[in-house]
């Protein structure tokens, strides 16, 4: 089987050093070049560029449902509600332009206010008043969504191919302070040990990712002190500048083709980080 990475213009440029981590991935291929005939298999990295191929890792409307942070942050907050409102949401309380009638209650503040689109923790307002969400909404423009601010202690990001999680890094943000933790704001990804791994925040993690279409993505997920996990969004393009992430990958993938893209149940047993885990990583990964 010939398989190929399709990336777009400027995105997911390490994504090539997993080709040669890879037994099966032949290239990376950019989705404004021509492609290479006879291709098997193609493997989406965040681009939703028309492909001739029947077979595709990550569907273009996959990728659409997560980059539109706003829809999916719906999604998240129907499934809470399809529940009853029983217990926790998946994500922070969140509030939308078409459905705030009158306006938000006070006692809702402070809220972090966003487009509905956005990306690299850019266009986030942290709005403590209404006078400062007037300001906020008008720059974000129509679309727009407020969430209750969550003043988080960690922040990870968890990346999952088929349901199973293949690495978890802690984001280590330049400024603490700052509501988005972001790499591209100065911050930095720390590769999270397997025994380390944060069980419950990977058990809301995976909820959210089984809630996109997506064969793989990478979660952002924040803690508060009280150590309850809030989904954030979903990455259809993670960053793999580490060599260990890019080789977790890679092994993830040649799995993919070995095997098929199909989902990886999550025993219902105890077994820690052994039950989340890919089992391209490891043979002490749980499967049924």
């Amino acid at each position: 089987m010939t398989a190929v990475i399709l990336r777009r213009r400027k995105l997911g440029l390490s994504v090539k050093h997993m080709v040669a981590l890879s037994s099966n991935i032949s290239r990376v291929v950019r989705n404004d070049r021509v492609m290479p005939e006879g291709v098997d298999l193609v493997i989406r990295w965040g681009t939703t560029s028309t492909v001739d191929c029947p077979n595709v890792v990550n569907t273009a409307a996959a990728i659409h449902q997560v980059n539109d942070k706003k829809g999916f942050r719906i999604t998240l907050m129907d499934d809470w509600a399809s529940k009853g409102g029983v217990g926790l949401p998946l994500c922070p309380t969140t509030w939308f332009e078409e459905t705030v009638g009158g306006g938000i209650e006070q006692e809702a503040f402070p809220l972090v206010v966003r487009p509905r689109t956005h990306a690299q923790g850019k266009h986030v307002y942290l709005c403590r008043t209404e006078a400062e969400l007037r300001a906020a909404t008008a720059r974000c423009g129509a679309g727009w969504y407020a969430s209750k601010y969550i003043a988080k202690v960690k922040e990870y990001r968890v990346t999952f191919v088929q349901g199973r999680v293949v690495w978890v890094a802690d984001k280590t943000p330049g400024n603490p302070d700052a509501v988005a933790w972001n790499v591209s704001q100065g911050g930095r990804f720390d590769n999270v040990r397997w025994d380390d791994w944060p069980l419950k925040t990977l058990r809301v993690a995976r909820e959210a990712f089984l809630l996109s279409d997506l064969d793989f993505g990478a979660v952002d997920i924040m803690v508060d002190a009280e150590g309850q996990p809030y989904v954030l969004e979903i990455n259809s393009a993670p960053s793999q500048t580490s060599p260990y992430r890019q080789e977790c990958m890679a092994k993830a993938f040649d799995y993919i083709i070995a095997n098929g893209k199909e989902e990886i149940p999550v025993v219902a047993q105890r077994g820690g980080w052994k039950k989340f885990i890919h089992p391209a990583l490891t043979e002490e990964a749980m499967v049924v």
